[in-house]
């Protein structure tokens, strides 16, 4: 990344992020975004939208339902590149945004996609059943 952590804030960034879906604030939540960024979306409508002006389009829709807070943030962690965040929109599938910023604490790109909903179901393969053999391999499995 190229901003230092003493300039910009990720973690707060990605916090107004939550905050302007939660109160459906397309202006404030657009504002977030670098005038070229990128929106990658592998969720219900796959695609890239490029522009701070198709990224509200695509974000509109959602912030037009009725619920008052239809956004609820489940996790919220640094990523290599950024920072992913975890969250819930109405009672739907989680989905995970990672966050990538510019120097100047804007969003240059984003991906969402389907978040698993129990990300540690699958790393442990142990059959838990009465008198299932079990032998330890003193490997952890990655998942």
């Amino acid at each position: 990344m190229s901003f230092r952590l003493y300039e910009v804030d990720p973690i707060g960034l990605a916090i107004d992020w939550v905050e302007a879906c939660q109160q459906k604030q397309i202006s404030a939540f657009t504002e977030l975004y670098a005038e070229a960024a990128v929106l990658a979306c592998e969720c219900d409508c796959p695609g890239n939208f490029v522009g701070r002006e198709k990224i509200a389009e695509y974000w509109q829709p959602r912030f037009a339902l009725p619920p008052p807070r239809p956004f609820k943030l489940e996790q919220l962690w640094p990523e290599a590149a950024g920072i992913a965040v975890v969250y819930r929109y109405v009672n739907q599938p989680l989905v995970r945004v990672s966050f990538q910023f510019d120097a100047h604490g804007k969003i240059e790109r984003s991906r969402c996609r389907p978040e698993p909903s129990s990300p540690f179901a699958t790393a442990l393969s142990r059959d838990f059943r009465q008198g299932a053999p079990y032998a330890p391999t003193g490997r952890r499995q990655r998942t």
